[in-house]
């Protein structure tokens, strides 16, 4: 494991932050949060090499694959959600026994969890330790793609074969070959179900940032190029073994940390809320695959998803938000045989058949990641 410190100076507190009803703390024992990175460059696999804005200087002072300010500004107002959300039940000034933050082995997931860190524990005395700067190093985790099932589970080795051995994916696949076709001729690539998941957050990144497309996208973009993205995340967790892969890891951390959050074996027990800064994908196919919510589009930047572990009444239970920026406040999801509030014995009850147990799940024989899996 290793621990990565990201120095990053806020030189001032932005106003224009969405607002956040406080939560009910006097209830709340736990949160987990995962959300995506904010708003960047694409990444140079997502640009085919014909592509007129394909070199990088297009995309200086940033380079591939990065955060812009616009991103940077609005990951740092998700923390400052987050504050206000849990502003009773956190401490006032960071402790590295409360908070523990995991994020994917790249840069704007590691840059975008050290802005919400810097949201969520503005420095104050006695850590304040520069009065111009309202901010601190706070130090955060993160495993290589190839060792990290919880977050780049989409990496793992069985993901692909688990895909393509199935009919009614292959069969869903095959319905936009024709999309795939037209990508191939007009890029001069040899594109494939994958790369044309790339080329899509490329297309779609190159438009935000103000780069005209090239004509012949016209046929493809948005439609049927969103249509494709979105239903993958739905071929990728058409199957118990899929979602088991896909979702089951990092479900499996979360019930395993609330478990011994409520057995009081969490190390350290101070702990209260867990961070997770990963990709749309991270969202979405936890989305699918306990079929909270039926997803018409792709986690917006800065998107998340909260499970937190509530004491009511006595008994223990998950409640489940998620938000995409198209309201203030996150909103209840359900877990399909559950109620909004879960007692944590039926949420394990519900989520036992996707839940791995052991590596091989992920792994299968192989011991490293061959390909990996666009990322946005």
């Amino acid at each position: 494991m290793k621990i990565y410190y990201c120095f990053i100076i806020v030189l001032q507190i932005f106003s224009s932050v969405r607002s956040e009803k406080n939560v009910a703390n006097n209830t709340l024992v736990l949160a987990h949060v995962i959300f995506r990175h904010g708003d960047g460059t694409p990444s140079q696999s997502a640009l085919y090499k014909s592509n007129k804005f394909y070199n990088e200087s297009f995309y200086d002072p940033y380079g591939y694959g990065q955060l812009t300010n616009k991103g940077k500004l609005k990951e740092y107002n998700l923390g400052v959600t987050l504050r206000k959300r849990y502003a009773t039940f956190l401490n006032s000034s960071w402790n590295v026994k409360v908070c523990e933050a995991w994020s994917t082995d790249y840069d704007r997931t590691k840059m975008s969890l050290s802005l919400v860190l810097g949201g969520l524990f503005p420095a104050e005395d006695p850590l304040l330790w520069n009065p111009e700067v309202p901010w601190q190093p706070i130090p955060y985790n993160y495993l290589p793609v190839a060792q990290d099932k919880e977050l780049s589970s989409w990496a793992c080795p069985t993901t692909l074969p688990l895909i393509y051995s199935d009919a009614a994916n292959m069969e869903k696949l095959k319905s936009y070959d024709g999309l795939i076709n037209t990508l191939r001729d007009n890029t001069g690539e040899d594109v494939d179900y994958i790369s044309a998941l790339d080329l899509f957050l490329g297309m779609y990144i190159q438009k935000e940032m103000g780069f005209p497309l090239d004509n012949w996208t016209s046929t493809i973009f948005p439609e049927p190029f969103k249509s494709y993205f979105v239903d993958f995340y739905y071929i990728e967790t058409s199957t118990k073994e899929l979602k088991t892969v896909l979702a089951g890891y990092i479900l499996k951390k979360i019930i395993t940390n609330s478990l011994n959050k409520i057995n009081g074996s969490l190390v350290p027990p101070e702990r209260k809320i867990f961070l997770y800064s990963g990709h749309e994908v991270n969202a979405a196919t936890v989305i699918t695959s306990l079929n909270l919510y039926n997803l018409v589009d792709f986690p917006t930047y800065a998107s998340y998803l909260i499970f937190e572990v509530h004491n009511i009444d006595g008994i223990y239970g998950i409640m489940i938000y998620y938000e995409d920026n198209t309201s203030d406040t996150p909103h209840a999801l359900t877990l399909p045989g559950c109620k909004t509030f879960c007692p944590l014995e039926d949420f394990i009850k519900l989520t036992q058949d996707i839940i791995p147990t052991s590596d091989v799940e992920c792994y299968g024989n192989q011991t490293k990641v061959d390909k990996n899996t666009p990322t946005g």
